[in-house]
């Protein structure tokens, strides 16, 4: 539909599928990430290391929290929407005074939660991922045992997209590995 939209956070799991699902909308995709590896691939029409000097945008999808949480509010349009989704940063959102208030049309700023059934959502993805329409990255994959290090990794920021850990196929096969 042409619409603007900024994706925060853009490099990892759920960014890289916010990015093929905006592309695939219809909607001018600026992709945010230290690391752009492959997100003009998915769809991104920009590819991003910093907030600094972009345009207004209607659609903020943001990942990551923190000061890139107040920085992309700066960025929505009046009108436009802010869903924030994800908090990776872990660091707290300082908005100045009155910085969340404006004249004219009002800007709307979500957050995640939605107590709705995901079932139907879910399986709609699902489904173009089958159809190859929608792909998600695998960074890592390896076995049920080695969950330490996955998470590590993931907690370090080393992968770009999500972990596979492979379980075993039976009870017996667990306890024929102790």
């Amino acid at each position: 539909d042409g619409r603007r939209v900024l994706i925060t956070g853009a490099s990892g799991g759920v960014g890289r599928l916010a990015v093929q699902l905006a592309r695939r909308g219809g909607a001018h995709v600026i992709a945010a990430a230290a690391r752009g590896d492959g997100l003009r691939e998915l769809g991104a029409a920009e590819v991003v290391t910093g907030l600094d000097g972009l345009d207004p945008v209607d659609v903020v999808l943001e990942h990551v929290g923190g000061a890139t949480l107040v920085a992309a509010w700066g960025l929505v349009k009046p009108g436009g929407i802010l869903h924030s989704i994800g908090w990776a940063s872990g660091e707290p959102a300082r908005f100045a005074p009155y910085a969340t208030i404006s004249l004219g049309p009002a800007r709307r700023l979500h957050t995640f939660g939605d107590a709705s059934d995901p079932g139907k959502d879910l399986a709609g993805l699902l489904d173009l991922v089958a159809a190859g329409e929608v792909r998600a990255q695998i960074g890592w994959r390896g076995p049920w045992e080695r969950i330490g290090e996955a998470a590590t990794a993931l907690l370090d920021r080393k992968i770009a997209g999500k972990i596979v850990l492979d379980l075993p196929a039976s009870h017996d096969e667990i306890e024929t590995r102790q």
